[in-house]
């Protein structure tokens, strides 16, 4: 069973990398605040509607939800705007959140394999690429800062946080020492199974984080492989997928 699974893993790696191709080439709706409804915090149930009215000047709309998940658009309007007379620099400070599922193509440039079985522990930078999927949470914080002009100009810092679940191929080198076999004539790269959950940072299309899993070595040397199943920590590169 498990030998089926590399060319699923590479189908969807390569799949994954020519969508990407074309996402970096437009700018995708998640790292920007748009039009749309928000929650007024991070793990809450509450929402608003943001509506852009012009470069610096937002309206915040409160939404009423209901048992049978039906919604309404409130008339209480907020208005937040650069002409606001403000008491500090500050006041005006909010920030809005947008949940969402998350699609990346991952890459674990830095891996770092514990000591085992009398092999001392290493850190490996071999090819490891997966698809990574997870819960996200991108928040935009919003204020007003002061322009040497002596009046405010809107500013937004876009921050994204998920954490989640990957899959993909990898490589390491097989050699005498890391086989539990007396003699092991030969060395070679071995193709690796990678699985793992991750948590990552985003900025703009791209993130970063750490990663920690098990590896399964894809051939008849498996069972006699040191790190088989063993869990490792690893350093993450992504590239979003989806907006």
């Amino acid at each position: 069973m498990i030998r089926k699974i590399p060319g699923i893993i590479i189908s969807i790696v390569i799949f994954s990398a020519a969508v990407s191709s074309c996402t970096i080439l437009r700018p995708s709706s998640k790292y920007n605040f748009n039009d749309g409804l928000y929650n007024t915090s991070q793990f809450g149930k509450h929402k608003v509607y943001v509506l852009k009215v012009d470069d610096d000047t937002i309206a915040v709309f409160p939404v009423i939800q209901y048992k049978d998940s039906t919604s309404i658009i409130t008339s209480k309007r907020v208005n937040y705007t650069n002409i606001q007379k403000k008491l500090r620099d500050n006041k005006i400070s909010r920030t809005f959140y947008k949940p969402s599922f998350d699609v990346d193509v991952m890459t674990i440039p830095i891996k770092y394999r514990a000591a085992t079985d009398g092999f001392p522990n290493q850190l490996n930078n071999n090819f490891n690429g997966a698809v990574y999927g997870g819960y996200r949470i991108d928040a935009y914080h919003l204020n007003y800062q002061r322009t040497p002009l002596n009046n405010y100009k809107q500013n937004v810092k876009h921050t994204g946080y998920s954490a989640g679940l990957y899959a993909g191929i990898g490589n390491t080198l097989i050699q005498g020492a890391e086989i539990k076999m007396p003699n092991f004539p030969i060395e070679y790269e071995g193709v690796l199974l990678l699985t793992g959950v991750a948590a990552n940072v985003a900025y703009g299309n791209l993130t970063f984080g750490i990663s920690c899993g098990p590896d399964f070595l894809l051939d008849k040397y498996h069972s006699q492989w040191l790190y088989e199943g063993k869990f490792n920590v690893g350093f993450t590169l992504g590239l979003n997928l989806n907006d």
